[in-house]
């Protein structure tokens, strides 16, 4: 009975750290993704839809061409719609 035990808070204890784990590396994700559009200031013009619904940009371009959002529609041309969500918001389903 005592083994039970322990195995359930150390299966309990891997399962917190791995979604620590996830939810640092989707972290990382989106701020990588981010750097790489800032390191592209060409790519801004291109035409593609902000965080916020809008259509951003003037250049119309093909469809293999990649656009300046991240999975989580951030956007440079205006960084604060779409601020990174915390793992709380995306159990709610919120954000």
């Amino acid at each position: 009975m005592r083994n039970s035990a322990a195995s359930n808070g150390f299966r309990d204890s891997m399962r917190v750290a791995w979604r620590a784990f996830l939810e640092f590396r989707r972290t990382q994700i989106e701020l990588s993704e981010r750097r790489l559009i800032l390191l592209e200031p060409w790519t801004h013009d291109l035409l593609h839809w902000g965080a916020d619904g809008t259509l951003h940009g003037t250049v119309v371009t093909g469809p293999r061409m990649p656009v300046p959002v991240t999975r989580d529609g951030w956007c440079p041309c205006r960084p604060l719609d779409a601020p990174l969500r915390r793992a709380a918001d995306r159990r709610c389903g919120t954000a």
